[in-house]
């Protein structure tokens, strides 16, 4: 079931341990997904469930906000392998392959838009970060729309860097924001990072 981290009000659901809970939960992402002027493509709602740690935190009216990782394992892929680069015109096209293990990817980020699902988002962001610190990943990986820098300032002023690593900008087939393509950067979070962001106290 759920668990509660210390005093944070925040949710954690590991794989497939609560498939109610679970489902709730990606219909509120795509939800937020939804109103925000995203569109719904096969191409990038794929299956992570395996290999997925959810935070969220639900209020009386329900979930105000959620976050993911997914960590990585030979077996799987993430969703920064998912996605396509973007500019290649000719010849097939091409995804990165992450040869990395004690790597995850943070992502699925939602939340209402309140101001107590923006204080209760911030309180995730940072319960996120602490749980990768334990989990001493060598590296996350996240990617953030060029339209919306908002996000992406979250993790950039806290330390993390565009990657020179996975070159973008990446996008998704019919993935697209306001009725125009989609293209995304790819981020890096470092244990510096990470750290800055656990330690923010607002």
């Amino acid at each position: 079931m759920s668990q509660v981290l210390e005093r944070l009000a925040v949710k954690r659901l590991v794989g497939l341990e609560s498939p109610e809970d679970l489902q709730k939960i990606k219909d509120f992402v795509s939800e937020v997904y939804l109103n925000a002027g995203y569109s719904n493509s096969p191409w990038k709602n794929i299956d992570y469930d395996p290999w997925s740690i959810w935070f969220y935190v639900e209020g009386e009216g329900g979930i105000l906000c959620a976050m993911r990782i997914v960590e990585k394992y030979p077996w799987n892929f993430i969703p920064l392998e998912v996605a396509l680069i973007h500019g290649k015109k000719n010849g097939p096209s091409k995804r990165y392959a992450v040869i990395e293990e004690n790597v995850a990817d943070w992502n699925g980020v939602a939340f209402v838009q309140t101001r107590e699902a923006w204080v209760e988002a911030k309180k995730t962001f940072r319960a996120v970060a602490q749980f990768c610190l334990e989990r001493n990943y060598d590296m996350v990986y996240g990617m953030y729309p060029l339209e919306l820098v908002g996000i992406a300032h979250v993790y950039l002023n806290a330390g993390a860097v565009i990657s020179k690593k996975y070159v973008g900008p990446m996008y998704f087939p019919e993935f697209n924001l306001k009725g125009e393509e989609c293209l995304l950067n790819v981020i890096e979070i470092g244990k510096g990072a990470l750290q800055e962001i656990a330690s923010k106290t607002s």
